[in-house]
């Protein structure tokens, strides 16, 4: 059993559902691919270093994951590993992807898909294996690697160093078929090893691509709009998230480290939830949080958009949220008196006043803070919320941004309630 594969050119057949590829592909006796147009003069390159950088809802991490997937159909011998600095993310990311690929363009038949140890193996006897930088050494006994894939290795907290690049290079040596390391990446910072090493130097020779948004088919109008709120908020991070543009990395983050970890602990204490109400252009988040062994346990239950009240409580409700726990929200009383009569009656508002974002991050701040691997939304937001700089000394100020902080806010708002002002532990914000 072997697949016909054709590429169609999103520019023209983006709109089609999956029910509409599925006849033609019936009709045409193959399997179509609808892809980005500025990818597809590039599947399955020469290469060695592959690099797809550029804004944020660009399409390349999506594209990347096809290629990936049809070259395990459709190559004698091909055998990918999937990775991320730590191993739990890639379940949310690159295996979430290869698992939406399969089921959009029907592959079931061709691949099984290990829930448990995130393998994907096709019926033609190639695999894709996932791992995590985290434990180094299990990758090391893994065998004739034709390709690696790091999905965000830059961010500002440098997780991703250069020796780990050099660890995965070395693994990367089969002679059973071309070897490939794929990275996709927003170029958060020109001060980074990334740079140096395939921007600046040419002993690697990668291919290179950049892209944005306006390169994406895929990407809905709203996605425009949220950019150009963006521009007109925050030009530096407009350039980089939306035009691609490299960065500068500096200092200001407000939380500095955090870890991840698979789940929330079901003895923690004082538990409960934060609620930061939004509609559009920002979103209703909701985050269960707790405390465990002295750690801040966070876990991102919902981060929607257009919500209203009865959808967000039909949504606490399918996602299993407790109506025995206190849910602390953003001051909204039309939306906290909604809620409470659609069946959580704990809910309540948030102390707020003068100082209370300060507060509320001082609070935080005395622990340290693990989040659960689904916490996605919450991750970007702790890696990119920052202290507002002083232009005349470059340093940060002690006000935070208003900007990558919706799950945050949630999280502050449970502080308020649950957890005092002692400080115990070092402090993590600078």
């Amino acid at each position: 059993m072997s697949a016909n594969i054709r590429f169609l050119p999103a520019s023209r057949a983006a709109h089609l559902t999956p029910g509409q590829l599925a006849y033609i592909g019936n009709i045409g006796g193959f399997v179509p691919i609808v892809a980005n147009d500025v990818f597809m003069p590039h599947y399955n390159r020469p290469e060695r270093i592959q690099i797809l950088y550029g804004g944020s809802s660009a399409g390349k991490s999506d594209w990347k994951a096809t290629e990936l997937l049809i070259k395990v159909l459709t190559e004698p011998y091909c055998r990918v590993l999937f990775v991320r600095k730590d191993h739990v993310t890639v379940r949310h990311s690159q295996f979430q992807l290869f698992k939406d690929q399969i089921a959009r363009y029907n592959l079931q038949k061709y691949f099984t898909v290990l829930e448990a140890p995130m393998i994907i193996r096709c019926h033609n006897g190639n695999v894709m294996l996932s791992g995590g930088l985290d434990d180094v050494d299990k990758l090391k006994s893994i065998a004739d690697i034709t390709d690696i894939w790091l999905e965000e290795p830059l961010d500002k907290r440098g997780s991703i160093t250069a020796d780990d690049f050099l660890e995965l290079d070395r693994r990367v040596r089969t002679v059973k078929a071309p070897n490939h390391i794929h990275f996709t990446f927003n170029p958060i910072s020109r001060d980074s090893w990334i740079h140096d090493y395939f921007l600046k130097a040419t002993d690697y020779d990668p291919f290179v691509l950049k892209t944005t948004y306006l390169d994406n088919h895929f990407s809905p109008e709203s996605q425009h709009l949220t950019f150009e709120r963006l521009r007109v908020r925050n030009y530096q991070q407009y350039l980089v998230y939306a035009l691609g543009e490299w960065g500068t990395l500096t200092e200001g983050l407000v939380f500095k480290d955090y870890s991840i970890v698979p789940d929330m602990p079901a003895d923690a204490q004082k538990q409960g939830y934060g609620m930061d109400f939004g509609f559009y252009p920002d979103p209703t988040s909701l985050v269960h949080c707790g405390i465990y062994e002295g750690k801040l346990y966070v876990d991102e239950v919902m981060y929607d958009y257009n919500m209203t009240s009865h959808i967000r409580a039909k949504t606490m409700k399918d996602r299993l949220v407790s109506k025995n726990l206190r849910i602390i929200a953003d001051r909204n009383p039309e939306a906290i008196k909604e809620i409470s009569g659609l069946g959580f009656p704990k809910i309540e508002a948030a102390d707020k006043g003068p100082g209370s974002i300060k507060h509320g991050l001082d609070l935080l701040g005395n622990y340290p803070i693990c989040i659960t691997a689904r916490s996605v939304n919450l991750k970007k937001e702790l890696d990119n919320y920052s202290w507002v700089m002083d232009k005349r000394t470059g340093k940060p100020t002690g006000e935070p941004i208003d900007e990558w902080n919706h799950a945050i806010d949630a999280i502050r708002y449970w502080a308020s309630k649950h957890i005092t002002s002692q400080k115990p532990f070092k402090r993590q914000i600078r």
